[in-house]
């Protein structure tokens, strides 16, 4: 079993922008045997899903060092600026809103994955709980999504070129 494989799967997973939509087609077209396909795939899977246990903590303590006492009164007008600018933009979509977050990190398109969703749902206020619970479905969505589509993609590729 190829342990190099599944860290760097694992590692680019959990990397802002790339996650599973890289480390799922890595590990399908590079997996040289089922057992380090199905690992390579359940790692990346999980390394995705401790995104917002991650991200929430970091941007708690980025909201703790910005409204800290020390901090600047210029930067701290400015992260209140943004957030207020944020919620206001965001607030059409308070309905269903968890749904929506869902979605947004179940489409595998660029930037809407488990990272950018923390910050939506950071940003909004939602609640930490059903926001990673929401995020955690995203990843499932998207993860089955990228999964689905490397598969069918090596096996036109093999038909296409009789591999």
């Amino acid at each position: 079993m190829n342990s190099l494989l599944l860290l760097q799967a694992a590692i680019i997973a959990f990397l802002p922008i790339i996650e599973v939509r890289g480390a799922i087609p890595l590990v399908v077209f590079t997996a040289s045997t089922p057992g380090e396909f199905y690992l390579g795939v359940i790692l990346s899977v999980i390394s995705n899903m401790l995104i917002p246990l991650v991200a929430f903590r970091l941007l708690e303590y980025l909201d703790y060092v910005v409204n800290h006492e020390r901090t600047p009164h210029s930067l701290k007008r400015l992260y209140s600026w943004l957030l207020t600018l944020g919620r206001k933009r965001a607030s059409k979509l308070r309905t269903g809103s968890y749904v929506a977050l869902a979605l947004f990190v179940g489409l595998p398109f660029p930037a809407t994955g488990a990272w950018t969703g923390t910050l939506v749902a950071f940003v909004l206020g939602m609640n930490k709980r059903k926001a990673t619970l929401c995020i955690i479905l995203g990843v499932l969505i998207a993860s089955f999504i990228v999964l689905l589509a490397s598969v069918l993609g090596l096996e036109v590729l093999k038909m296409l070129f009789l591999l």
